[in-house]
């Protein structure tokens, strides 16, 4: 089962390269065709005043229609990625065309002048090596342009055997040199589309490797009950914290939550229901909180929010905010009330982590030890009880 799949794979990723090089075949194929012209050009400056001047215009005009004609249709294929499965067929007609419009060239430019034959030969010949590199990726192309342009020569040679000695000569010697080319094109197209396979395979694998690290990174940082940040995360994000209120005087709260006689729910219930109660403030506290806080299960049943740039005041407000919504909304199936005592602590310059978290800590067993549900405050000098006040917007 395993080599099935990873031939599966193989073959997907030899596919794929197949469509990447017939998209780079299309786009190159456009720009050697805008090229064209030169020899067009060229031809025309070294037959005129020596060829026929109708049969060089009947083939000027014929090669300049087809050209924008087959330039058109290529534009159109490229205004979306070319599928080689519904597009190969189109592609090699046109090939093909092309360069049967190369190889009528011979009919009216050959057997004239003995110096013009040998530049038309030349030019041909030029024309299937230039084109050589833009079909690389797409090799059954350069198949049809090089038979496309040996038929089409052939013809025109046979046609004007009557005014050209070297006729039979000369189809045997572009042929020869055609068959050396294809020779050589498979096993250089075979490498390059072998590159091409290697850089979509680099290229999957880095993505994969770059999804798995995203997955480990946040699994190692997001509590799996709830789907909260972890401690380790948690302790992170404080660290920084930190260092931003010590180096730019920025003021935040710090929100230790422990749930009430959670005890009691586990004993009860037992510990599925225990960790729906979890999830179910969790959830809670998530809706009460802006989108800079951060909210961490510390451990059990205890979670902690951090309040970035708020004072004490509003974090009062904050975790009484999160008490009240806690207090009516009890847990359903089963019905469960639950209640939450709460700690607030600011940071003051020079506190440590360690000494934040254990401010707001002893406030919270501060509220448990006068009757839970309740916020506590923590502060330099005085702790103060927070009465329940009503909600309020920060």
């Amino acid at each position: 089962m395993l080599d099935i799949r990873q031939n599966n794979h193989k073959l997907s990723f030899e596919y794929e390269a197949r469509q990447v090089g017939f998209q780079q075949f299309i786009q190159t194929l456009l720009r050697t065709l805008l090229i064209a012209p030169l020899g067009w050009i060229l031809i025309i400056s070294l037959a005129f005043g020596v060829a026929p001047l109708d049969k060089l215009l009947a083939w000027s005009i014929w090669f300049f229609v087809s050209l924008i004609i087959i330039l058109f249709f290529l534009n159109q294929l490229l205004k979306k990625p070319p599928d080689i499965n519904k597009n190969q067929t189109f592609v090699l007609f046109i090939v093909a065309y092309y360069g049967l419009l190369w190889g009528m060239m011979a009919y009216g430019a050959m057997g004239y002048d003995v110096v013009l034959d040998s530049w038309v030969l030349t030019i041909l010949v030029g024309i299937v090596s230039v084109n050589l590199p833009s079909y690389i990726t797409f090799p059954k192309a350069f198949y049809f342009l090089v038979f496309g342009m040996w038929l089409s020569t052939t013809l025109s040679v046979l046609l004007i055997l009557d005014r050209y000695d070297l006729g039979w000569k000369a189809v045997f010697g572009i042929l020869i040199y055609v068959i050396s080319l294809l020779y050589v094109v498979k096993p250089i197209s075979n490498r390059v589309l072998e590159g091409i396979r290697m850089q979509l395979l680099n290229k999957s694998l880095a993505e994969e490797l770059q999804k798995s690290l995203k997955t480990v990174s946040h699994q190692a940082n997001t509590d799996a009950l709830t789907g909260l940040h972890n401690r380790h995360a948690l302790n992170k994000s404080l660290e920084e914290l930190i260092v931003k209120g010590e180096r730019r005087r920025n003021t935040f709260s710090l929100l230790m939550i422990d749930i009430d006689f959670f005890k009691d729910i586990n004993d009860k219930y037992g510990h599925g229901v225990g960790d729906k109660a979890i999830q179910h403030v969790a959830m809670c506290i998530s809706g009460q909180l802006r989108d800079d806080d951060m909210c961490a299960r510390f451990g059990g049943e205890e979670f902690v929010v951090l309040l970035p740039n708020t004072s004490t005041t509003e974090a009062m407000y904050v975790a009484e905010r999160i008490r009240k919504a806690v207090e009516v909304t009890p847990m359903q199936n089963p019905f469960q009330p639950m209640t939450l005592s709460i700690g607030v602590a600011t940071h003051q310059y020079g506190m440590t982590s360690e000494m934040l978290l254990k401010a707001a800590d002893d406030e919270v067993y501060v509220a448990k030890a006068n009757g839970r549900n309740q916020v506590r405050v923590s502060e330099t000098d005085t702790f103060n009880t927070l009465p329940k006040i009503n909600e309020m917007h920060i």
